[in-house]
């Protein structure tokens, strides 16, 4: 249990997770100097989704199990160990994100969400969302968070609407991979 707890410490605090002060704003700090603003979920066609989700960070490999909850009041978040052992539980309500169980309080809720925002949320969304110097590049079946010439961020989904089939998120900088399956529900032979 413990890896499952400091592989999910890392990636968070290297992709720049770690706030001193949780009261910060629905704007987490993703790269260097660059901000997303948390987007609200009423314009979002309501969805539920279980995922897999294998992370290959520097020459560490685990695998999670989330559920994603999106709806016009806000979305939840709840990831577990392929075990079924819950390691976190975050919301958003349109408004704040919180955490109501993490492997390490040093976490910001925050950053989970807009990560999922940066992935599912429509281009507009997105690109309201983020603050100068960060752009979106958005292209069919992947999108791009850019610094300039710099990408700091590689999206590929494949489907046509969120949650998608499969997502690949890369961030070069912090040398971390994340593959994201939607799983089949149950009961649908798809």
């Amino acid at each position: 249990m413990r890896l499952w707890h400091a592989l999910l410490l890392t990636v968070l605090l290297a992709l720049g997770a770690c706030s001193e002060d949780k009261s910060e704003s629905s704007c987490p700090r993703l790269f260097g100097d660059g901000r997303y603003c948390l987007q609200p979920t009423t314009g979002l066609t309501p969805f539920n989704a279980q995922q897999k989700i294998d992370i290959r960070f520097r020459d560490r490999r685990d695998t999670l199990i989330a559920e994603v909850e999106v709806d016009q009041s806000g979305m939840h978040l709840v990831a577990l160990t392929p075990f079924g052992q819950t390691l976190l539980q975050a919301n958003f309500d349109n408004r704040v994100a919180s955490a109501t169980k993490t492997p390490d309080e040093r976490l910001n809720p925050t950053l989970l969400i807009a990560l999922l925002q940066l992935s599912l949320w429509p281009a507009e969304s997105v690109q309201k969302g983020l603050q100068l110097p960060l752009t979106l590049i958005d292209e069919p079946g992947r999108r791009l968070i850019a610094d300039g010439e710099e990408t700091l961020l590689s999206i590929e989904y494949t489907g046509n609407m969120p949650p998608y089939r499969r997502l690949r998120l890369t961030i070069p900088a912090a040398d971390l991979e994340i593959d994201i399956e939607t799983l089949p529900e149950i009961g649908n032979a798809s």
